[in-house]
């Protein structure tokens, strides 16, 4: 699958995707958690996405930076495979 294919499946649920090496990678921005965790956006993707396999998910928490780019503020992350 593509990235574009994973972008229509996923539609606004995450900010950005990408793909390396057949790892999909995706994120989504906080700015408070409101009790979240990286968890509950598994369990977002997987309700989505039943056939991905989940190889790697975390939390990136840093000091705000408007000028940052998404991966180099806070955010969640999961790495999966179809």
């Amino acid at each position: 699958m593509t990235t574009k294919q994973i972008k229509e499946i996923i539609g606004y649920r995450f900010d950005t995707i990408s793909k390396r090496n057949e790892v999909f990678t995706v994120r989504r921005g906080f700015f408070y958690t409101h009790g979240k965790t990286s968890e509950d956006m598994i369990v977002t993707l997987k309700s989505v996405l039943p056939s991905a396999k989940i190889i790697d998910f975390g939390e990136n928490f840093v000091s705000f930076s408007g000028r940052k780019s998404l991966a180099n503020q806070s955010h969640w992350w999961i790495k999966f495979t179809i």
